[in-house]
């Protein structure tokens, strides 16, 4: 019975996903969870990075503009087919972490992190100041949107799109977790010391986390470029980087979907406090990040690992009823024997 309630409930949960842009009919809540899709794809890369390995990084929002600028100035200026402008801005923000992971070497903590806010700072003002190249603050204009068969993508189609890159992203980062890497990563996650004693090299392992989490931020940049259609500074500025700790702190740093949860619930919640209410425009972002303050303070794991709690404890209720029925079962069976012996 237990397995089969937990069968019953992936599939009603698998099913409202795969159903929700059908029976949307709004395109701009669509849209939204659109970008609530990428935005889960580059938390994930920052539960890998902080959650499982332990380093950190402020300067994610830096990864997300080169994936997105790369991708949008091959696509447009040089007439690079997508798909490949994707990989090569996905290999660029790869190369981009390979450089950042260097200081992690000798550094951690706060002084790691001044290092990746330095980063991110200066792709923003490379981005500002290369305006032939980027736009600058004018904007970058005219990227090609993503085509299935000659036709351009719909929003339903890009809902898809990107659901199967953050499962995939999902899958990929549980296969790393319970691996030697994964396992490497979370010892010296716990004491970098005592793992590198023990014959672990930390210096692998942060390389591959820095190198896994830009990835993962260079391709939600480039999916974002060819989505939107345009881009400016303004999403990949200091406040965008700390926006997306924020979404991976909330979701749960240790927890395999922390990402997820982050990600998409932090990008919802501001549109769910947009009443239509006058005056209320200057007061329902104040709202949504007292909100984010609360659970950061309340649930320091994270609502991942809250979730993840109440169903183990919804099967573990299911499973001592079930243990409860069969003790009775055997207690009865055994007193009617006692019964027909004493007779």
């Amino acid at each position: 019975m237990r397995k089969r309630l937990k069968l019953v409930m992936i599939l009603v949960f698998l099913g409202a996903v795969l159903y929700y842009p059908l029976m949307e009919e709004n395109e701009y809540r669509l849209f939204v969870m659109n970008r609530g899709l990428i935005h889960a794809i580059l938390a994930s890369g920052l539960v890998f990075l902080t959650g499982f390995a332990g380093q950190i990084s402020l300067g994610q929002a830096g990864f997300y503009a080169i994936g997105a600028y790369t991708s949008a100035i091959l696509s447009t200026s040089y007439g690079v087919p997508i798909p490949l402008s994707i990989i090569v801005g996905v290999i660029f923000s790869v190369v981009a972490g390979l450089v950042v992971s260097v200081p992690s070497f000798n550094l951690k903590a706060f002084f790691l992190s001044l290092v990746t806010i330095a980063f991110g700072l200066i792709v923003h003002r490379l981005i500002v100041n290369l305006q032939p190249l980027t736009g600058g603050t004018n904007g970058f204009f005219g990227i090609p949107p993503m085509r299935w068969a000659g036709s351009m993508f719909t929003s339903n189609m890009h809902y898809y799109l990107f659901l199967g890159i953050l499962a995939a992203t999902v899958v990929s980062m549980y296969h790393i977790k319970r691996s030697y890497l994964g396992r490497a990563m979370f010892a010296i996650n716990d004491d970098e010391t005592a793992a590198e004693s023990c014959g672990i090299s930390a210096r692998k392992a942060k390389v591959f986390a820095f190198a896994f989490s830009g990835a993962l931020a260079g391709l939600a940049g480039a999916l974002y470029a060819h989505f939107a259609g345009f881009l400016t500074p303004e999403p990949f500025v200091f406040f965008e980087s700390s926006r997306f700790v924020g979404m991976a702190v909330v979701g749960g740093l240790r927890h395999l979907w922390g990402g997820v949860i982050g990600g998409i619930g932090l990008t919802l919640l501001p549109e769910t406090l947009r009443l239509p209410y006058a005056g209320w425009e200057n007061y329902y972002l104040l709202l949504a990040s007292t909100i984010t303050i609360l659970f950061v303070v309340f649930l320091p794991r994270g609502l991942g690992d809250l979730a993840s709690k109440a169903l183990d404890r919804l099967w573990k209720v299911e499973g001592a009823t079930k243990t409860l029925k069969d003790a009775t079962v055997v207690d009865d069976s055994e007193a009617g024997a006692d019964d027909a012996s004493l007779t």
